[in-house]
Protein backbone atom coordinates (compact mmCIF):
# COMPACT_ATOMS: atom_id res chain seq x y z
CA UNK A 1 0.00 0.00 0.00
CA UNK A 2 0.93 3.25 -1.02
CA UNK A 3 1.31 6.08 1.58
CA UNK A 4 1.16 10.37 0.76
CA UNK A 5 4.46 11.93 1.58
CA UNK A 6 4.19 14.52 4.64
CA UNK A 7 4.52 16.88 2.21
CA UNK A 8 1.69 15.78 0.08
CA UNK A 9 -0.51 15.79 2.96
CA UNK A 10 0.58 19.43 4.60
CA UNK A 11 -0.21 20.45 1.19
CA UNK A 12 -3.67 18.85 0.94
CA UNK A 13 -4.32 20.37 4.60
CA UNK A 14 -3.26 23.45 3.47
CA UNK A 15 -5.20 23.77 0.28
CA UNK A 16 -8.18 22.77 2.58
CA UNK A 17 -7.59 25.38 4.70
CA UNK A 18 -7.52 28.34 2.31
CA UNK A 19 -10.36 26.91 0.63
CA UNK A 20 -12.33 27.46 3.63
CA UNK A 21 -11.25 29.96 4.85
CA UNK A 22 -12.15 31.38 0.91
CA UNK A 23 -15.52 30.73 1.68
CA UNK A 24 -15.89 32.36 3.99
CA UNK A 25 -14.65 35.56 2.26
CA UNK A 26 -17.16 35.15 -0.45
CA UNK A 27 -19.97 34.54 2.42
CA UNK A 28 -19.01 37.74 3.73
CA UNK A 29 -19.32 39.30 0.61
CA UNK A 30 -22.65 38.47 0.06
CA UNK A 31 -23.85 39.30 3.08
CA UNK A 32 -22.27 42.69 2.91
CA UNK A 33 -24.37 42.49 -0.41
CA UNK A 34 -27.58 41.80 0.89
CA UNK A 35 -27.38 44.54 3.66
CA UNK A 36 -26.43 46.93 0.81
CA UNK A 37 -29.66 45.90 -1.43
CA UNK A 38 -32.18 46.17 1.96
CA UNK A 39 -30.48 49.36 2.49
CA UNK A 40 -30.84 50.66 -1.40
CA UNK A 41 -34.35 49.75 -0.86
CA UNK A 42 -35.66 51.17 2.10
CA UNK A 43 -33.71 54.57 1.09
CA UNK A 44 -35.61 54.51 -2.05
CA UNK A 45 -38.90 53.79 -0.16
CA UNK A 46 -38.65 55.91 2.75
CA UNK A 47 -36.84 59.07 1.20
CA UNK A 48 -33.68 58.41 3.04
CA UNK A 49 -30.82 60.33 1.65
CA UNK A 50 -28.23 60.26 4.20
CA UNK A 51 -28.95 56.18 3.93
CA UNK A 52 -28.29 56.24 0.27
CA UNK A 53 -25.08 58.14 0.02
CA UNK A 54 -23.87 55.47 2.89
CA UNK A 55 -24.79 52.57 -0.02
CA UNK A 56 -22.89 54.31 -2.44
CA UNK A 57 -20.19 54.50 -0.09
CA UNK A 58 -20.09 50.83 0.96
CA UNK A 59 -19.57 49.67 -2.32
CA UNK A 60 -16.42 50.47 -2.45
CA UNK A 61 -15.85 47.87 -0.24
CA UNK A 62 -17.56 45.46 -2.00
CA UNK A 63 -14.91 46.23 -4.86
CA UNK A 64 -12.08 46.21 -2.80
CA UNK A 65 -13.49 42.36 -1.17
CA UNK A 66 -13.90 41.55 -5.41
CA UNK A 67 -10.49 42.06 -5.37
CA UNK A 68 -8.93 39.97 -2.90
CA UNK A 69 -11.00 36.86 -3.79
CA UNK A 70 -9.48 37.28 -6.93
CA UNK A 71 -6.05 37.51 -5.74
CA UNK A 72 -6.54 34.39 -3.12
CA UNK A 73 -7.80 32.26 -6.35
CA UNK A 74 -5.25 33.34 -8.32
CA UNK A 75 -2.60 32.49 -5.39
CA UNK A 76 -4.19 29.31 -4.71
CA UNK A 77 -3.95 28.35 -8.52
CA UNK A 78 -0.67 28.99 -8.75
CA UNK A 79 0.73 27.44 -5.12
CA UNK A 80 -1.55 24.24 -5.28
CA UNK A 81 -2.59 23.36 -8.90
CA UNK A 82 -5.96 22.32 -7.97
CA UNK A 83 -7.86 19.81 -9.78
CA UNK A 84 -11.07 17.78 -9.73
CA UNK A 85 -13.72 19.50 -6.87
CA UNK A 86 -11.07 21.27 -6.21
CA UNK A 87 -10.46 23.47 -9.15
CA UNK A 88 -14.23 23.16 -9.56
CA UNK A 89 -15.06 25.16 -6.37
CA UNK A 90 -12.20 28.11 -7.17
CA UNK A 91 -13.97 28.55 -11.17
CA UNK A 92 -17.61 28.91 -8.74
CA UNK A 93 -16.03 31.18 -6.24
CA UNK A 94 -14.53 33.61 -9.23
CA UNK A 95 -18.20 33.56 -10.96
CA UNK A 96 -19.91 34.49 -7.74
CA UNK A 97 -17.40 36.80 -7.00
CA UNK A 98 -18.23 38.64 -10.20
CA UNK A 99 -22.01 38.01 -10.24
CA UNK A 100 -21.85 39.49 -6.28
CA UNK A 101 -19.72 42.65 -7.34
CA UNK A 102 -21.84 43.75 -10.06
CA UNK A 103 -24.77 42.98 -7.78
CA UNK A 104 -23.23 45.66 -5.45
CA UNK A 105 -22.76 48.10 -8.40
CA UNK A 106 -26.70 47.39 -8.97
CA UNK A 107 -27.23 48.42 -5.51
CA UNK A 108 -25.32 51.67 -5.94
CA UNK A 109 -27.28 52.84 -8.53
CA UNK A 110 -30.37 51.69 -7.38
CA UNK A 111 -28.98 54.47 -4.24
CA UNK A 112 -27.86 56.93 -6.70
CA UNK A 113 -31.47 56.98 -7.57
CA UNK A 114 -33.27 58.46 -4.46
CA UNK A 115 -32.10 61.85 -4.45
CA UNK A 116 -34.10 61.99 -8.19
CA UNK A 117 -37.15 61.23 -7.03
CA UNK A 118 -37.68 63.27 -3.68
CA UNK A 119 -39.53 65.63 -5.54
CA UNK A 120 -42.57 63.57 -6.03
CA UNK A 121 -42.37 60.70 -4.03
CA UNK A 122 -45.69 60.19 -4.79
CA UNK A 123 -44.82 58.84 -7.83
CA UNK A 124 -43.52 55.58 -6.15
CA UNK A 125 -47.18 54.17 -4.91
CA UNK A 126 -48.12 54.00 -8.82
CA UNK A 127 -45.39 51.02 -9.05
CA UNK A 128 -44.96 47.83 -7.43
CA UNK A 129 -41.76 48.56 -6.03
CA UNK A 130 -42.25 47.45 -2.73
CA UNK A 131 -43.00 44.20 -4.16
CA UNK A 132 -40.68 43.99 -6.48
CA UNK A 133 -37.61 44.43 -4.09
CA UNK A 134 -39.63 41.48 -1.23
CA UNK A 135 -39.14 38.94 -4.57
CA UNK A 136 -35.80 39.58 -5.25
CA UNK A 137 -34.67 40.09 -1.54
CA UNK A 138 -36.38 36.63 -1.29
CA UNK A 139 -34.22 35.42 -4.46
CA UNK A 140 -30.91 36.60 -2.79
CA UNK A 141 -31.76 34.70 0.45
CA UNK A 142 -32.35 31.50 -0.96
CA UNK A 143 -29.16 31.73 -3.76
CA UNK A 144 -26.81 32.28 -0.22
CA UNK A 145 -28.01 29.75 1.42
CA UNK A 146 -27.82 27.29 -1.53
CA UNK A 147 -24.43 28.03 -1.42
CA UNK A 148 -24.24 27.88 2.42
CA UNK A 149 -26.02 24.64 2.25
CA UNK A 150 -24.76 23.02 -1.23
CA UNK A 151 -28.51 22.30 -1.55
CA UNK A 152 -28.74 21.64 -5.39
CA UNK A 153 -32.88 21.35 -5.29
CA UNK A 154 -32.85 24.78 -3.77
CA UNK A 155 -30.37 25.85 -6.23
CA UNK A 156 -32.30 24.98 -9.29
CA UNK A 157 -35.99 26.26 -8.23
CA UNK A 158 -34.22 29.68 -7.64
CA UNK A 159 -34.31 30.41 -11.20
CA UNK A 160 -38.28 29.82 -11.19
CA UNK A 161 -38.31 32.60 -8.36
CA UNK A 162 -36.88 34.98 -11.10
CA UNK A 163 -39.75 34.76 -13.18
CA UNK A 164 -41.84 36.76 -10.75
CA UNK A 165 -38.84 39.28 -10.05
CA UNK A 166 -38.95 39.99 -14.30
CA UNK A 167 -42.74 39.72 -14.45
CA UNK A 168 -43.11 42.24 -11.88
CA UNK A 169 -40.46 44.77 -13.88
CA UNK A 170 -42.53 44.87 -16.54
CA UNK A 171 -45.22 45.82 -14.85
CA UNK A 172 -43.52 48.59 -12.81
CA UNK A 173 -42.31 49.57 -16.37
CA UNK A 174 -45.28 49.59 -18.30
CA UNK A 175 -47.30 51.78 -15.03
CA UNK A 176 -44.22 54.64 -15.06
CA UNK A 177 -45.07 54.48 -18.87
CA UNK A 178 -48.06 55.43 -19.00
CA UNK A 179 -47.75 57.44 -15.82
CA UNK A 180 -44.85 59.38 -17.83
CA UNK A 181 -47.89 60.08 -20.02
CA UNK A 182 -50.76 61.45 -18.19
CA UNK A 183 -47.97 63.19 -15.85
CA UNK A 184 -45.19 64.45 -17.59
CA UNK A 185 -44.42 67.35 -14.83
CA UNK A 186 -43.55 64.36 -13.37
CA UNK A 187 -41.73 62.57 -16.22
CA UNK A 188 -38.30 62.70 -14.46
CA UNK A 189 -39.10 60.88 -10.84
CA UNK A 190 -40.61 58.32 -13.16
CA UNK A 191 -37.78 57.67 -15.27
CA UNK A 192 -35.61 57.15 -12.49
CA UNK A 193 -37.77 55.13 -10.82
CA UNK A 194 -37.50 53.20 -13.94
CA UNK A 195 -33.90 52.86 -13.51
CA UNK A 196 -34.38 51.69 -10.13
CA UNK A 197 -36.38 48.74 -11.10
CA UNK A 198 -33.94 47.68 -13.99
CA UNK A 199 -31.19 47.44 -11.28
CA UNK A 200 -33.22 45.42 -8.86
CA UNK A 201 -34.45 43.01 -12.10
CA UNK A 202 -30.95 42.89 -12.76
CA UNK A 203 -29.89 41.90 -9.04
CA UNK A 204 -32.27 39.40 -9.41
CA UNK A 205 -30.90 37.96 -12.56
CA UNK A 206 -27.59 37.77 -10.65
CA UNK A 207 -28.48 36.00 -7.92
CA UNK A 208 -30.40 33.41 -10.64
CA UNK A 209 -26.66 33.29 -12.17
CA UNK A 210 -25.21 31.98 -8.48
CA UNK A 211 -27.92 29.38 -8.22
CA UNK A 212 -26.46 28.10 -11.52
CA UNK A 213 -23.29 28.07 -10.29
CA UNK A 214 -24.09 26.03 -7.01
CA UNK A 215 -25.47 23.59 -9.40
CA UNK A 216 -22.32 23.20 -11.74
CA UNK A 217 -20.58 22.98 -8.82
CA UNK A 218 -22.14 20.02 -7.17
CA UNK A 219 -22.93 18.57 -10.13
CA UNK A 220 -20.48 19.55 -12.46
CA UNK A 221 -23.04 20.85 -15.19
CA UNK A 222 -22.83 24.24 -16.41
CA UNK A 223 -26.77 25.88 -16.77
CA UNK A 224 -26.16 29.06 -16.98
CA UNK A 225 -26.72 28.56 -21.13
CA UNK A 226 -29.21 25.62 -20.78
CA UNK A 227 -32.17 26.95 -22.70
CA UNK A 228 -30.05 27.82 -25.45
CA UNK A 229 -28.36 24.24 -25.63
CA UNK A 230 -31.72 22.74 -25.39
CA UNK A 231 -32.63 24.91 -28.59
CA UNK A 232 -29.24 23.83 -30.43
CA UNK A 233 -30.51 19.86 -29.62
CA UNK A 234 -33.93 20.52 -30.50
CA UNK A 235 -32.68 21.87 -33.57
CA UNK A 236 -30.04 18.91 -34.44
CA UNK A 237 -32.80 16.07 -33.25
CA UNK A 238 -35.02 17.90 -35.86
CA UNK A 239 -32.69 18.16 -39.07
Amino acid sequence: MCFPSLPALMSRQNLTRELAELRHLLLSMADIVKEQFGDAVHALLTDDLELAEAVVERDNEVDRLELEIDQQCERILALYQPVAVDLRFLIVVVKINTDLERMGDHCRNLARNVEHVRSAPSVIEHTKLKELAEACSNILAEAQRSFLERDETLAQEVPTFDERVNALHRENFNQLVQFCKSHPEHAEPAAHLITASKAIERIGDHAKSIAKSVVFLIEGEDLRHASVQAQDASSESGS
